[in-house]
């Protein structure tokens, strides 16, 4: 999972003052996928366009994969989830995160 830090404590994001609903979103999801005892989200990476969500990168299992759909739907103000995750099987390294 990438959580993208941000530049000043003090102040919003360029992303957060232009688009407060996605910045919103995107976290939510991010932060709920992160702390899910049903899957290992940490090759998962979490945008938002509007109040669409895109996942993209890897999991070890079918039903992680599906999980994730989920989980990201449950939250209010998610209209749709774009599920770009693939299957990453234990020995092998993901060609790209």
């Amino acid at each position: 999972m990438v959580h993208k830090p941000r530049r000043n404590h003090d102040t919003l994001s360029e992303s957060e003052v232009l688009h407060p609903v996605e910045a919103g979103l995107e976290t939510l999801v991010a932060n709920l996928l992160a702390t899910s005892g049903s899957v290992d989200a940490s090759g998962v990476t979490v945008t938002s366009q509007g109040r669409r969500i895109h996942l993209a990168g890897y999991v070890h299992s079918l039903e992680e994969i599906e999980r994730c759909t989920e989980i990201a739907l449950s939250l209010n103000g998610v209209e749709a989830v774009e599920n770009d995750i693939g299957l990453q099987h234990s020995e092998e390294a993901p060609d790209q995160m």
